[in-house]
């Protein structure tokens, strides 16, 4: 085969200088194009997200089995194709940002950021809803990670499921992040397994990110209307010989009243056992 000839189009610019310093759910941060590439953003206004294809400089590339240290280093070394790690033999990343906007014809300002200060862009590419969301999308069972990793990681992967469901992170969806914590505590485990149904409640918001997080719908048989819905004020997440009934909700103003909260202050949880 040929060689292949990359060409940056642009650099990040990121408050973080180090993955080991990267928050799980990214930072706001720059990307700025390189002059001769601008005229290459012609029509990007109006996506709400993009796809940043980017060089990870300071990769190692000569691994091929990994492990996922960000998550735990408890975990197993796997084949890196089959994790994210940054190093591998192509360094390439890809990641999905929110575009909060352009600047200056050249300069995007975006959110959820993943990658480090100085990270060569190679590319971007337009998120598109229909051919690149895969909601159906499976993932092994993933009840060992959730066991070893951090609580503080636990939430903020949960927060971007519920995000991506659900379009924004707002008081309710906190709440809804913080019922599937003590959901995760009581049945223990991944909460997309395929025995775990969801019932619904009168909270759009909330369903949403219940809906993101579980990975029920329709389809799956895992989503289910309660008689008496949209009226019916509990939420129920059911798995085998066990379900949560979760109710008299009260949700606060802002994102860091949920967090100074306690669980008993937000909502009731009722557990059933056959």
């Amino acid at each position: 085969m040929t060689d292949l000839h990359l060409v940056p189009v642009g650099v990040v610019h990121s408050p973080v200088r180090s993955c080991r310093e990267m928050p799980s759910l990214g930072m706001d941060g720059e990307i700025e194009l390189f002059p001769s590439f601008a005229d290459a953003l012609e029509g990007m206004e109006g996506h709400s997200h993009l796809f940043v294809i980017g060089w990870m400089h300071r990769a190692d590339r000569t691994v091929k089995r990994a492990v996922p240290r960000k998550i735990s280093p408890d975990l197993p070394a796997k084949g890196v194709f089959s994790i994210r790690s940054p190093s591998r033999p192509n360094p390439l990343s890809l990641t999905i940002v929110e575009l909060q906007g352009i600047r200056e014809g050249r300069i995007l300002d975006v959110s959820f950021l993943d990658l480090i200060d100085s990270t060569p862009v190679i590319d971007l590419k337009p998120y598109q809803p229909g051919t690149d969301s895969i909601f159906s999308a499976k993932n092994p069972d993933r009840s060992v990670k959730i066991g070893k990793i951090s609580m503080e990681r636990y939430r903020d992967d949960l927060i971007r499921e519920a995000i991506g469901f659900h379009g924004e992170y707002c008081p309710a969806v906190a709440v809804a992040v913080r019922m599937m914590i003590m959901a995760t505590r009581v049945m223990g485990g991944d909460l997309a397994r395929d025995e775990i149904t969801c019932s619904l409640g009168p909270d759009p918001c909330i369903n949403d990110a219940l809906m993101g997080i579980t990975g029920a719908r329709f389809g799956n048989g895992r989503l289910i209307i309660p008689e008496g819905w949209p009226k019916i004020q509990v939420y129920c997440i059911s798995g085998h010989g066990i379900s949560l009934e979760f109710g008299n909700l009260s949700i606060p103003p802002a994102i860091p009243l949920v967090n100074s909260t306690a669980d008993t202050g937000l909502f009731s949880c009722k557990v059933n056992t056959k």
